[in-house]
């Protein structure tokens, strides 16, 4: 696995090296969110690329009529899929990246 400890990343934490537990909260659903956004552009850049070897393949070395519109509905459904279960990789890809959070410091009163 790849070290990326070398890579200058802004100081997430407070002055004292600690994080609220409602910061903490915060970016866990920031990082939720982002990996399922990753997987649907992944997702819907991989279904084009597939569409487009499937016409090649084919021989259908045809004008897009309604290309535009095709690349819309590949979005649009990659990023429907991401909302909700999707395929897995965010969940492979935010079980990663979650270790990387520090642990929260609980409120004192």
């Amino acid at each position: 696995m790849a070290d990326f400890s070398a890579i200058n990343r802004p100081n997430l934490l407070n002055p004292d090296g600690s994080m609220s537990l409602a910061e903490y909260r915060r970016k866990e659903r920031a990082l939720e969110e982002s990996c399922r956004q990753f997987e649907g552009q992944v997702f819907g850049k991989l279904w084009k690329d597939m569409m487009k070897s499937a016409r090649t393949i084919g021989g259908e070395e045809r004008k897009r009529e309604y290309g535009a519109l095709e690349d819309t509905v590949v979005e649009m459904v990659s990023e429907h899929l991401s909302e909700n279960q999707g395929i897995g990789v965010w969940k492979v890809l935010y079980d990663s990246l979650h270790k990387q959070l520090p642990e929260p410091v609980e409120a004192t009163t």
